[in-house]
């Protein structure tokens, strides 16, 4: 690497130095290394690197081709090898400036962060982003004049060192907690399901934030007597019921969204509880309703109550409704076809699949299962058409002996 001079800020916050410089993506991907590439010893990178995880470099490589808008957080580096070399520059009185004062902080925290060329300098935090920024430029050599924010701090070769660094990796890691999923739906503008899922929440009657509560989990709480579903469990019907596959649903996640494709979404997922509430009749008068008269609480008893006013349940639904749609049924014919199983919990098939009737609490973790046992009780093919509806269902019940219930 050749001797590399780089207009930086310096700062300190407890004992540490850093300094906060911008690389372009070009300088970035040449100076700064995975870990597994840097030569100290062996165990050098099983304490420190994370796996790049294939998925997220390709996650990153796709947003920085595709979103005009784009932008990243700063990297922070470590400098194998010792602290950066800081030739500070002095500012003096400014013809601009006038007559602004400057203090001994103001004037000394500029200067040059000097690379000797011998550094090896890697990413503490950061490192699927370069991972990613590699690959765009890769695809996309126009991508290399843009520029991202560093910061570095020094990486000494001693166990002090070695433990300082992996403190710092550390703290990153603990402190910098991520956006939670509902946090997300309600900030993303890339992720048409998200789009779609505010546009209904503040314009579609009957799903305004009083029925669907902004909760951090896909729960409904337990004390809420109006809730249909929750910001999080509305989102997941919506990405259910309008995307058909894995792929398409990633790159409606993803973005970049045009206005086309949200009509297209919400169109879909309009249509959805357009035909809930026409064809359940809890739906439509709980959507129907004020607020003040808590109607959802009448569907969600102690005893279970409609399978549609519990998040797993109303998602299984969505599920079999998805099916119904990708093997060209209407959403309409679909919803109705639907509706006519039985929908209380406290009755089979659901008691003991979703709903635990010793304990008054859902269960989670056999949505395939509820929404195989929709299609079967309305006649259609499971999906897969080989799913072994009979053996799931008796082995979760622990009778070896039950009998499915019959199609409607």
């Amino acid at each position: 690497m050749a001797i590399t001079n780089l207009p930086a800020l310096r700062a300190r916050m407890g004992d540490r130095w850093y300094y906060v410089a911008t690389l372009t993506f070009d300088e970035g991907i040449r100076i700064i290394r995975p870990i597994n590439e840097i030569q100290e010893r062996k165990e050098f990178k099983t304490w420190l690197q994370r796996v790049i995880r294939e998925e997220r470099k390709e996650e990153i490589a796709t947003y920085l081709l595709n979103q005009p808008q784009r932008f990243f957080n700063a990297v922070v580096t470590g400098l194998y090898g010792g602290e950066p070399e800081w030739v500070p520059v002095e500012l003096g009185e400014s013809i601009t400036a006038g007559d602004v004062e400057l203090g001994d902080r103001e004037s000394t925290a500029y200067g040059i962060v000097k690379l000797s060329g011998g550094e090896q300098i890697f990413a503490i935090d950061g490192q699927h982003r370069i991972a990613g920024i590699r690959e765009a430029v890769r695809q996309n050599a126009e991508l290399g004049s843009e520029e991202l924010t560093v910061i570095f701090v020094g990486h000494q070769m001693t166990d002090e060192g070695r433990e300082r660094t992996r403190r710092l990796f550390t703290t990153l890691n603990k402190f910098a907690k991520p956006v939670s999923k509902a946090e997300l739906i309600a900030l993303n503008d890339d992720d048409a399901f998200a789009v779609v899922t505010r546009n209904l929440i503040d314009n579609y009657q009957g799903l305004g934030s009083g029925f669907v509560p902004f909760t951090p989990t896909a729960n409904i709480p337990g004390d809420d007597p109006t809730a249909i579903t929750t910001v999080i469990g509305l989102y997941d019907v919506v990405r259910t019921v309008t995307a058909s596959g894995s792929a398409e649903r990633k790159q409606l996640e993803s973005g970049p969204i045009n206005q086309k494709t949200v009509g297209e979404v919400s169109k879909l997922a309009t249509d959805f509880w357009d035909a809930l509430k026409r064809n359940v009749e809890a739906i439509g008068l709980t959507m129907a309703s004020e607020l003040e008269a808590a109607v959802a609480g009448q569907y969600r008893t102690a005893n279970g109550g409609n399978l549609l006013f519990r998040t797993v349940g109303l998602q299984s639904f969505a599920r079999a409704t998805r099916v119904l749609l990708d093997r060209g049924v209407a959403v309409e014919v679909a919803v109705r076809r639907l509706s006519r199983a039985p929908l209380d919990l406290a009755r089979p098939p659901w008691r003991g699949v979703l709903w635990n009737p010793s304990t008054h609490t859902m269960i989670l973790k056999y949505s395939k299962l509820a929404e195989n046992l929709l299609l079967h009780m309305v006649g259609e093919q499971l999906n897969p058409a080989r799913y072994p509806l009979a053996r799931n269902y008796r082995t979760v019940l622990g009778e070896p002996h039950a009998r499915l219930p019959r199609a409607v």
